[in-house]
C-alpha cells in the first residue's frame, strides 16, 4: 500500500506522528506540504495546488489520500480533491476553533473524520453524511513512561498567558506549585517532563479534548481536566478512575486530594497509560483512517461532485478569514451557481445560520470562558 499524505506540516503536530505511525507500519507514504521546513523527504507544494495534476505526475499511484488539518498559522487547501480517482480522508482536529470551515471541508472526501465527538455529530445533522470521530493521540516512543522519579506535583505544558499566570496564583496561594515550560518542548521531551509529573492540569481553548490528555496519561501522569469538556473525553477517561475532572473553583482541592492519596493516583495514572497504550496511539488513529479508506471511493463522492454542494461548501472555505482566498471562492460559487441557483442560495442560507448559532455559542462560551 502506498498513501498520498497531506499536511500543513508542523514539527511535534498532529501530521508529524501520524506520519511517523504509518512508517512504522511499514505503510509507503508520498507526502507533501507548503511547508518549507518540512523533512527533506516530503514534496515541497504550493498551498493551493492541483492535486489531481499531482497524482497524474506520479510514476507510482498512491491507492488512497489522507489530508491531516490545515490550521497550522498558514492556509492548507488542494483543489480537485473530489476528482480524485483514489479514496480520500481527512482528519480535522480543532473542530471547536474552525466548525465554520470544517464542516464545509468534509464535503469534499469520501471519509471525514473529526476529532471532537460533539463536532462529529454537528457536522452529521449539517451534512446529512457521515462524520466519523477521531480523537486525538499519543505517541508510544515519545510520550511514553520514562521510568523517572515523579518529582513535580502538578506540572502544564502550554502557552502561559497573563491570565494563566492569574490563575495559577491560586494555587500557588494556596501552597500548591504549578511546574510550567519556560521554553518550547519536542519530541521525547514531553515525555520526559509528564513522566516527572504526579498531576498534570489542563485547561481548554474551548471544550476541545486536546492532545495533552492524551500525552500526559501516555506517560503515567494523572490528568486534571477542565470539566465543561466534549462529551468523548468521559467516554475514554472515567472520572476517578483515569482522569479527573476539575470547574477551575476546585481544582486545587481536587489536586491536593490526589496528592495526599498516593496508591489511588497511581493507580489512576496506570489506568490512564493503559487506556492510551491500548487503543490511543497515532498507530490506533492511522489503522483506522486505512481501514475506512479500505471501502473504496464512495458513491457519495461521485455523486455529490456533480452538483451544486461541493463547489459552494469549497467557496465557503476559502471564504473563510482562515484562507482568505476570495478570488477562489468565487469561481467556485459561480460554478455552483451554474448547478443550481436555488440550491446554492439555499446552502448558502443554511451556512449563515449556522454561523448565527455559532456566534450565539461563543458568546455563552464566553461567560465562563477558560483562563487561556
Amino acid at each position: 500500500m502506498r498513501i498520498l499524505l497531506g499536511a500543513n506540516y508542523k514539527v511535534g503536530q498532529t501530521a508529524h506522528f501520524a506520519s511517523a505511525a504509518l512508517q512504522r507500519m511499514g505503510i509507503k507514504t508520498i507526502p507533501f506540504t507548503p511547508t518549507l521546513d518540512a523533512p527533506n523527504d516530503w514534496n515541497k507544494v504550493a498551498p493551493d495546488l492541483d492535486i489531481v495534476d499531482f497524482y497524474n505526475g506520479l510514476a507510482e499511484k498512491p491507492s488512497a489520500f489522507i489530508m491531516i488539518e490545515g490550521s497550522v498559522g498558514a492556509p492548507f487547501f488542494p483543489r480537485n480533491i473530489e476528482h480524485l480517482p483514489i479514496p480520500t480522508a481527512v482528519w480535522l482536529y480543532d473542530n471547536y476553533l474552525n466548525f465554520r470551515w470544517h464542516k464545509e471541508m468534509a464535503a469534499l472526501f469520501d471519509y471525514p473524520f473529526f476529532a471532537q465527538l460533539n463536532r462529529a455529530r454537528l457536522a452529521e445533522r449539517y451534512t446529512g453524511r457521515s462524520v466519523h470521530w477521531l480523537p486525538f493521540a499519543a505517541d508510544e516512543e515519545f510520550h511514553r513512561d520514562f521510568n523517572v522519579e515523579r518529582d513535580i506535583d502538578i506540572g502544564y505544558l502550554g502557552t502561559i498567558t497573563e491570565q494563566k499566570k492569574q490563575y495559577f496564583h491560586q494555587f500557588s496561594a494556596s501552597g500548591l506549585e504549578v511546574k510550567t515550560n519556560d521554553r518550547y518542548l519536542s519530541y521525547d521531551e514531553i515525555g520526559r517532563f509528564y513522566s516527572r509529573c504526579k498531576l498534570v492540569y489542563n485547561i481548554l481553548a474551548r471544550r476541545d479534548l486536546n492532545v495533552r490528555a492524551f500525552e500526559a496519561s501516555c506517560a503515567g501522569a494523572v490528568v486534571v481536566n477542565q470539566g465543561w469538556i466534549d462529551e468523548g473525553s468521559r467516554m475514554i477517561f472515567k472520572d476517578g478512575e483515569s482522569m479527573a475532572y476539575h470547574n477551575f473553583t476546585d481544582a486545587p482541592d481536587i489536586c491536593r486530594r490526589l496528592l495526599a492519596d498516593d496508591e489511588k493516583r497511581k493507580q489512576m495514572g496506570e489506568n490512564a497509560k493503559n487506556i492510551v497504550l491500548s487503543g490511543h496511539t497515532y498507530r490506533h488513529r492511522m489503522e483506522t483512517v486505512l481501514e475506512k479508506l479500505a471501502g473504496g471511493v464512495t458513491e457519495e463522492r461521485m455523486s455529490l461532485r456533480s452538483t451544486f454542494v461541493m463547489p459552494v461548501a469549497e467557496a465557503l472555505t476559502c471564504a473563510n478569514r482562515d484562507f482568505k482566498w476570495r478570488e477562489r471562492a468565487w469561481e467556485k460559487i459561480k460554478e455552483a451557481l451554474r448547478f443550481s441557483f436555488l440550491g446554492t442560495i439555499s446552502y448558502i442560507a443554511q451556512h449563515a445560520l449556522w454561523r448565527v448559532w455559532e456566534k450565539i455559542e461563543k458568546t455563552v462560551w464566553s461567560m465562563g470562558k477558560a483562563p487561556v
